[in-house]
């Protein structure tokens, strides 16, 4: 009696080399694992994913094509074996790697000598019991890091207000990527050691929105504090405080897990309960402008972190109608802004929020945008409407940029040195009347 042969694997295992060739795309990795933008378009990661899907393809053609002889006790052999290789460099990476800590929000990377003592880019926090102090508070445009530490906004905030008759500090208060839910955490710690007579809370309109709704930040998996706005209609939160340690584990191996996978499923999980993003047109007959899919095709200024499907975009504000995404994170926001003002009067100051502006921007028409082969309608003024919404009965400056050529650089939208001292120079004319109590 002939002996029965054992079955060989060698086609379910090159089938399932090649379907992961084929499925394992950057898009489908960005859409399961990885955040927008992290593989697809980049001059690295793509070529590495493409030559790993091409290696997968390959050796499963060879599975397919040649058939060796893969049976049930082959895969036995190898078990103890890759249990073995597996335990040896989980054991090795205990040993010799120690994976940098991940932390639940973020404060300046400017160099240790231009910090002042809360971690953000400035100069120490001193002053005179007699001292008018000013705060500004805000993101990457009060930190300056295209600006020489003696020239960023707080010193030349400073310069411009000075009075001879009162002495006048003005410090900073905030780093590259905070939105209001960052800017507020940050504002209860230096009200903890510090005190301040004015707080001059610098928004930044393409970016806070969706700053404030997003548990990580564009381009990249940074975990951050988050509130949100609860069934009843209120400011709850923050889901961490401000450097709270995540994902820590003691077990590297598990640790890694962790970075690569948990930190992008915490955005993936967070978004999933947030309302219904904007839905753009599939057609449009009329005229269209292409400067959206030009800039696409070149990632100019990282258009491919520019998520419109999520509305994680700087872009997300301008967008017509509104959706209920942008509402609630208008809502949000506002919200945001207004626990920030109690908290300042409650530590007896004054909050004035302001924003920089470029005229010729905000005078333009609405317009239809092409993307991807989907049409979105942006409005300049429901933009500005938005922000209007946000700022309704909150003592605001709207500060003009008077610079023509008011950009650190064509792909950097940071006010340059000559924009920074005009916008400095005019804001300060406008404080000093609360400096001196003749404004509210």
């Amino acid at each position: 009696m002939a002996k029965r042969q054992r079955r060989s694997f060698a086609v379910p295992i090159g089938s399932l080399l090649v379907a992961l060739g084929i499925l394992f795309s950057g898009t489908v990795l960005e859409a399961t694992i990885f955040p927008a933008g992290a593989i697809v378009g980049t001059t690295r990661r793509a070529p590495v994913v493409a030559v790993c899907r091409l290696l997968l393809v390959f050796a499963g053609a060879y599975f397919l094509l040649i058939r060796p002889r893969v049976t049930a006790v082959h895969l036995a052999a190898l078990m103890p074996g890759g249990a073995l290789a597996t335990i040896v460099g989980a054991v090795t990476l205990q040993v010799a790697y120690k994976p940098p800590p991940i932390l639940c929000g973020w404060r300046s990377l400017a160099s240790p000598g231009e910090l002042n003592q809360l971690g953000y880019r400035g100069r120490r926090i001193s002053y005179l019991p007699n001292d008018y102090v000013v705060l500004l508070l805000g993101d990457s445009q009060i930190e300056g890091m295209a600006l020489p530490f003696d020239e960023m906004p707080e010193r030349l905030l400073e310069k411009s207000i000075d009075s001879p008759t009162q002495k006048i500090k003005v410090f900073s208060l905030g780093t590259g990527g905070y939105g209001q839910d960052q800017e507020l955490l940050a504002l209860q710690e230096y009200f903890q050691k510090y005190r301040a007579d004015l707080v001059v809370l610098w928004q930044t309109p393409a970016n806070d929105i969706w700053n404030n709704l997003f548990k990580t930040h564009m381009g990249n998996r940074n975990p951050k504090p988050t509130f949100w706005i609860d069934g009843a209609g209120n400011l709850s939160g923050p889901s961490e405080t401000l450097e709270q340690p995540l994902g820590n584990s003691p077990i590297v191996a598990v640790a890694l897990w962790q970075r690569a996978f948990g930190l992008s499923w915490r955005d993936k999980t967070w978004e999933s309960h947030l309302p219904e993003p904007y839905v753009p047109m599939d057609h449009y007959d009329g005229p269209v402008r292409t400067e959206w899919q030009e800039r696409w095709s070149t990632n100019f200024g990282g258009m491919r972190d520019e998520n419109l499907a999520t509305e994680k975009s700087h872009l997300a504000g301008f967008l017509k109608p509104r959706s209920k995404r942008l509402v609630y994170g208008l809502d949000l926001t506002r919200a945001l802004t207004l626990r920030i003002r109690g908290l300042v009067n409650a530590n007896h100051a004054k909050l004035v929020t302001f924003q920089a502006y470029d005229p010729a921007f905000a005078a333009e028409d609405d317009q239809v945008y092409v993307l991807n082969k989907k049409y979105y309608l942006v409005s300049q003024r429901q933009f500005m409407e938005n922000w209007s919404y946000v700022n309704r009965d909150i003592d605001t400056e709207m500060v003009p940029i008077a610079e023509k050529d008011w950009r650190v650089g064509p792909e950097d939208g940071h006010l340059n040195m000559q924009a920074t001292k005009q916008v400095m120079r005019d804001l300060a004319e406008r404080l000093k009347l609360r400096v001196t109590g003749q404004a509210h």
